[in-house]
């Protein structure tokens, strides 16, 4: 039986539920580790943890069969462990450390303009009128979320910062966009699994010396619950989940769901670190839920 539209959206919608959660468990985790021990830690453990529940899969059914990874398959695996989270990542980083939160969340929220404009490019969707007016719409919400915790920065080095913000979400972008070829070819779990351990591959030489300093300094137990959301919840299962959904669904419809990260970020927020929530955080949510109602629903099955 074939997914629902509901239960796609369903699916993206509890991926910005972690993503967004991420960012106050992570808080938390920076108060005792760098940005890059974190993006390390996250690679690394969900590299072991894919691999572990992909062996077990596999002799829980060992009846069926799977076709094995071809050279060419790898290669491409590679190249969207660079795309999807290495680059995205460190990019993310070097722009946030340049920059202010406020210039951080506005890139955040131009993935689900570059996915669409990727995709259109690369001929594997159509530009139409109501994809359009849903991004819009969306984008006008999340925009109303994000201003007002402060001004944009336009200094020297903020810029710099903002295009290295730039190419992280353009790589995530474009990640989307690449991956639905292969994941309808292997199942999403194998997929996510290569693709983190080649980008634990290739973020650890950045980071080991720092981590191993790390681990013999300790970290406190809220830090290291921290760390286990990040790589679970804020990790694991949101990249499996979107694979899932990338399967069933325009990638620009998943690029449109990161508009909910920072509404559920500042919810979540107010929550658990009794930051402030203005009241245009009600109507932020309604435009961004009108804009991604209006951009996929009738597309979400295609």
């Amino acid at each position: 039986m074939a997914p629902t539209p509901l239960l796609v959206h369903a699916a993206l919608l509890s991926v910005s539920l972690f993503f967004g959660a991420n960012y106050v468990f992570a808080k938390i985790a920076l108060r005792e580790i760098t940005p890059l021990d974190l993006v390390v830690f996250r690679t690394s453990a969900t590299a072991a943890i894919l691999f572990i529940a992909m062996r077990v899969r596999g002799r829980a059914a060992s009846g069926t069969a799977s076709a094995p990874l071809t050279r060419q398959d790898l290669a491409q695996l590679f190249l969207y462990s660079l795309l999807g989270v290495s680059v995205n990542q460190l990019c993310f980083l070097q722009g946030l450390s340049r920059t202010t939160a406020t210039n951080a969340s506005i890139m955040l929220v131009s993935v689900p303009i570059l996915t669409l404009a990727f995709a259109v490019m690369l001929r594997r969707e159509r530009a139409t009128l109501t994809g359009l007016l849903g991004i819009a719409i969306g984008l006008s919400g999340a925009l109303l979320l994000i201003i007002p915790r402060g001004g944009v920065d336009l200094s020297v080095n903020a810029k710099v910062g903002n295009l290295f913000l730039l190419a992280g979400a353009a790589s995530y972008a474009m990640y989307l966009v690449l991956t639905r070829g292969i994941l309808r070819r292997h199942q999403p779990l194998r997929v996510i699994s290569w693709v983190f351990l080649f980008s634990a591959i290739s973020v650890l030489p950045f980071g080991f010396g720092n981590i191993w300093a790390v681990l013999h300094t300790g970290i406190s137990t809220a830090g290291w619950l921290s760390i286990a959301y990040a790589v679970i919840g804020g990790t694991v299962l949101p990249y499996l989940i979107n694979n899932w959904a990338l399967v069933r669904t325009k990638s620009s419809l998943v690029g449109m769901y990161v508009l909910f990260q920072p509404v559920f970020a500042g919810s979540l927020g107010r929550l658990l670190l009794n930051e402030k929530l203005g009241p245009n955080t009600a109507i932020a949510a309604v435009l961004v839920v009108s804009g991604v109602l209006l951009s996929g629903w009738k597309r979400s099955g295609e």
